[in-house]
C-alpha cells in the first residue's frame, strides 16, 4: 500500500521526482529536528550529497543562512544552492568561526562521518543538532532523525518547494536496470554529487 505520494511539480524529470522520494523526506526531518531556521545560521555536514544538498536548499528557502561542508571541487556546487562552503575534517571550527562569526545556531549531520562531536561543540549545544546517519546521536545529546517518520506530511512540502522553484533534486548519474550493478559501484564510491538514479 503506497503510504506517501505527491505530484511531480511542474519542470521536474520523472528521474527527478524519483531522486527526490528519500532524500527530500529525510533533509525535512533532519531540519525539523535542528529547529526554527529562519534567520538563523545552519552547518550541514555533507552539504554536497542526495540528502546534504537536498537540505541545503531547503534550509534557504526556510530562511535560513547556510554552511556547508564538501570537499574543494564541491564548492562551486554548494554556492550554486545558496550555501557557504567549507571544507570538512580537522580544523572544522575554524574554518566554520571564519565564515559564520557569530556562531552557528544548528547542525545538521547527513553523513555519519564521525564528526557530531565536532558539531556539538561548534553549536555549543547538542539541542539543536541533528544526524540521519550516526547512531551515536542520542549518546551526545543530538537528535536521531529518520526520514521515513513523517514521509506522509514530508513528500508534498518537498512537491510544494519544487513547484515553487526553491527545490530541484539534484542527479549525478542516471544508469539502465540491466546496469544496476554500475550504478550501485558508483554509490559506494561515497563521493557523489546529488543521487543516482536508475531508470527502468
Amino acid at each position: 500500500m503506497l503510504s506517501a505520494w505527491a505530484l511531480i511539480p511542474p519542470g521536474w524529470s520523472f528521474e527527478e521526482a524519483a531522486a527526490a522520494g528519500l532524500v527530500s523526506t529525510t533533509a525535512i526531518a533532519g531540519l525539523d529536528a535542528v529547529g526554527d531556521l529562519a534567520g538563523k545560521t545552519v552547518l550541514i555536514e555533507g552539504a554536497a550529497g542526495g540528502v546534504g544538498s537536498a537540505a541545503v536548499e531547503i534550509a534557504v528557502a526556510r530562511g535560513a543562512k547556510v554552511v556547508g561542508t564538501a570537499s574543494a571541487a564541491k564548492h562551486d556546487f554548494l554556492r550554486s544552492l545558496g550555501a557557504t562552503p567549507v571544507a570538512y575534517g580537522q580544523g572544522l571550527a575554524e574554518r566554520v568561526k571564519a565564515v559564520a562569526p557569530n556562531g552557528v545556531d544548528g547542525a545538521l549531520d547527513t553523513v555519519g562521518s564521525g564528526s557530531l562531536a565536532d558539531l556539538v561543540a561548534i553549536v555549543g549545544s547538542a539541542t539543536n543538532v541533528a544526524s540521519v546517519a550516526d547512531y551515536n546521536a542520542p549518546a551526545l545529546g543530538a537528535s536521531m532523525v529518520q526520514g521515513s517518520a513523517n514521509a506522509a506530511l514530508n513528500l508534498p512540502a518537498a512537491a510544494d518547494l519544487g513547484a515553487a522553484g526553491a527545490y530541484t533534486p539534484r542527479i549525478e548519474a542516471t544508469y539502465p536496470l540491466e546496469q544496476a550493478a554500475a550504478a550501485h559501484a558508483h554509490a559506494q564510491d561515497g563521493h557523489t554529487q546529488g543521487k543516482i538514479v536508475i531508470t527502468i
